[in-house]
């Protein structure tokens, strides 16, 4: 739940916070088998979890990975594997 400031404005706390799912989570994700993730957030708890990302998690490259590549939620195994269709993440490798 939002506490705003003297100001009205969501304190710097708010910020750090989706109210979905949690902590602010990383900002990219570069493709490989497996991909690394950047930025100083949390690894996504799941492929929802990324694809509901906000702000959106940026995918590198930005084209459809190719054959294989996928990034590691914290999900274990298969069902927390997603890759870059080129539009959209999607759950397991390309």
């Amino acid at each position: 739940m939002s506490t705003p400031n003297a100001n009205g404005a969501p304190t710097w706390q708010d910020k750090l916070w989706d109210q979905s799912y949690g902590p602010v989570e990383k900002t990219g994700a570069t493709a490989g088998t497996p991909g690394t993730w950047s930025g100083s957030g949390t690894v996504p708890a799941s492929v929802a979890a990324l694809q509901a990302a906000i702000p959106a998690i940026v995918a590198t490259p930005a084209t459809a990975w190719t054959t294989g590549q996928y990034v590691q939620t914290l999900t274990a195994g298969v069902p927390g594997q997603a890759h870059w269709s080129g539009s959209a993440w999607v759950t397991g490798p390309a």
